[in-house]
């Protein structure tokens, strides 16, 4: 480390797929706005090469030779279409989940495609994705949606109370780096509140002032206001379960963002179930916003 301290960086990893070249397109360009170097990670999964003698290496070394290839060809990508950016590369045998959750360490952001192939093939839809989800310390980005979209020029933050603060600011701070609006949405279902039986209106009213409290007590906590000045803020509460909303409203949004509401098990944290329905279903990219 230097006087200046460590260097900020967004973190994206790649295997060569389609989406993951998305992913390192949407990293390079959120590490622009935010004046950061991008390290660009490619995994293998082989391990560390075998004591062998060196002619029974050589699917190992062509592999790793194919690696490099690979991280070579995405950097000189990735500073094509950005020129200037400081693009960096680590290429590790290890499987991806421990170096992805070792390069988050630190950083401003880590980015992950939708699917894969090779080291990253299961990595948001199978066991390793979530485990990263569920352990990143860092706000983890999954670009989902069409490669080609018009920009909504808004970004959605799903609200559920005030444990939500960091997710909301983050999305604002998002939002105000894009140039863009900010939706904060809280949904609510009337029926796990009042019951099947039919309710007073009165009671349905009353509780639906509760959650539009609850509302802008998350946004007062979140500092959005003062933290965020100028931003637009549209405040909406919607009747519904919380994850087919956002995922609706994720077709009219640049970047859905969660918070990860990682409960803890017997076996460790895992991912709220939000985040998990989104992070499957969104139809844009989805920020995870770890607690704190």
């Amino acid at each position: 480390m230097d006087a200046t301290g460590p260097a900020r960086e967004v973190v994206v990893g790649v295997d060569g797929s389609a989406d993951s070249e998305r992913a390192a397109d949407w990293a390079a360009s959120e590490a622009r706005r935010r004046g950061c170097r991008l390290r660009v990670l490619h995994a293998t999964g082989t391990g560390p090469e075998p004591p062998r003698p060196a002619p029974r290496n050589n699917g190992y070394r062509h592999t790793v030779r194919a690696a490099r290839a690979l991280l070579d060809d995405a950097r000189h990508r990735v500073a094509a279409g950005h020129p200037g950016l400081c693009v960096e590369t680590t290429l590790t045998t290890d499987d991806p989940e421990g170096p992805l959750l070792a390069a988050a360490e630190g950083a401003e952001l880590l980015v992950l495609g939708t699917r894969g192939r090779g080291g990253f093939s299961t990595l948001l839809l199978g066991s390793v994705g979530l485990r990263v989800a569920s352990h990143v310390t860092c706000p983890l980005v999954v670009v989902r949606g069409r490669a080609v979209r018009e920009p909504a020029r808004r970004v959605v933050a799903g609200v559920q109370d005030v444990r939500d603060a960091e997710a909301v600011l983050f999305a604002a701070e998002t939002a105000a780096r894009w140039r863009a609006g900010l939706l904060a949405l809280h949904a609510w279902e009337p029926v796990s509140e009042v019951g099947h039986l039919v309710p007073r209106v009165d009671t349905v009213r009353e509780l639906r002032h509760e959650h539009v409290r609850s509302l802008l007590q998350s946004l007062t906590a979140a500092e959005v206001t003062a933290r965020v000045p100028g931003l637009r803020v549209e405040r909406e509460v919607v009747d519904g379960g919380a994850a087919a909303a956002l995922v609706d409203a994720s077709a009219r949004a640049d970047l859905l963002v969660v918070a990860a509401h990682r409960p803890r098990t017997p076996t460790g944290l895992r991912l709220g179930p939000v985040a998990h329905a989104v992070l499957h279903h969104a139809r844009c990219p989805v920020a995870v916003v770890p607690d704190r």
